[in-house]
């Protein structure tokens, strides 16, 4: 499987897998990746983020490879800033999204587009998220440019959000799939997008096929990321679903260098490699 580093690309999660807790990046890690891409492999990260959320990140880490965002709804190449795929939500999903408002009046709600975050509707755990997001626009739903709506996140207790997983389970919204991203996040996707498909989306719009992808993710939502890898990983402090699914779980968790870990690991796979 792993012939060559230069033939390795390494994907992974930003939250709870490469930024630790404070939403930082460890030395250990920077540091071993830095080795990583000296050496030929290709690094780049899959996240629910918006491109404005995530470019921070793509300039500490001097990004060259297609980043995966919006949980997969995107691949953004940094190196000619263009956007190589886009799977947008359905139109239905502006109804939809008025009538998980009114089946739960407490909940809390943003949209994401490549153009930003619009902050649809407020409650303590999205007041609370919108100090993440970069520059957000607060407005209703009506004033969301309809068209490239990436995901519709909602925020709410975990108790709630787990009634709010029961409902969409219920009501089976037509053409659209939901994803768990922390315990007080439910995301609405286009069906059949995760960051499993874009990393497949990957291969081929970048004709890939000899190559071996790595990737590591923590939550539910990292989980088809981390299946449809060529080699899947898992942080210590992954959910146990994503662990289940990982052929490899990390010793050290996202604030102890799991990702330099993993690619430590990568390193010992390659045949005759001469680390640099």
């Amino acid at each position: 499987m792993f012939e060559a580093i230069n033939k390795v690309y390494l994907m992974t999660d930003l939250d709870g897998t490469l930024l630790t807790k404070n939403k930082e990046i460890s030395v250990s890690d920077l540091e071993a990746i830095e080795r990583f891409r000296k050496n030929g492999g290709r690094f780049s990260f899959a996240t629910g983020r918006t491109l404005q959320s995530a470019m921070q990140y793509i300039t500490e880490l001097k990004i060259d490879a297609p980043v995966i965002m919006y949980n997969g709804a995107c691949i953004y190449d940094p190196v000619s800033e263009k956007i190589l795929y886009i799977h947008a939500l359905p139109i239905n999903a502006y109804d939809f999204t008025l009538e998980i408002f009114k089946v739960f009046p407490q909940v809390g709600a943003e949209i994401l587009t490549p153009d930003g975050t619009y902050i649809i509707k407020l409650n303590d755990y999205e007041e609370k998220h919108a100090l993440y997001c970069n520059d957000p626009i607060f407005c209703t739903i009506d004033d969301v440019p309809k068209g490239d709506w990436m995901k519709v996140l909602f925020t709410m207790s975990p108790h709630d959000i787990d009634r709010l997983i029961e409902f969409a389970a219920e009501r089976n919204f037509k053409d659209v799939s939901f994803t768990r991203s922390e315990d007080i996040f439910y995301e609405m996707m286009p069906a059949g997008v995760s960051k499993g498909s874009a990393l497949n989306e990957c291969r081929h719009i970048l004709d890939l096929k000899d190559i071996t992808f790595a990737a590591a993710g923590d939550y539910n939502n990292d989980l088809e990321l981390v299946r449809n890898a060529d080699f899947g990983a898992a942080p210590a402090n992954a959910q146990h679903c994503v662990k289940e699914s990982a052929d490899y779980i990390m010793k050290a968790s996202c604030d102890e260098g799991a990702i330099a870990e993993l690619i430590s690991v990568i390193e010992s796979k390659v045949k005759n490699m001469e680390v640099l």
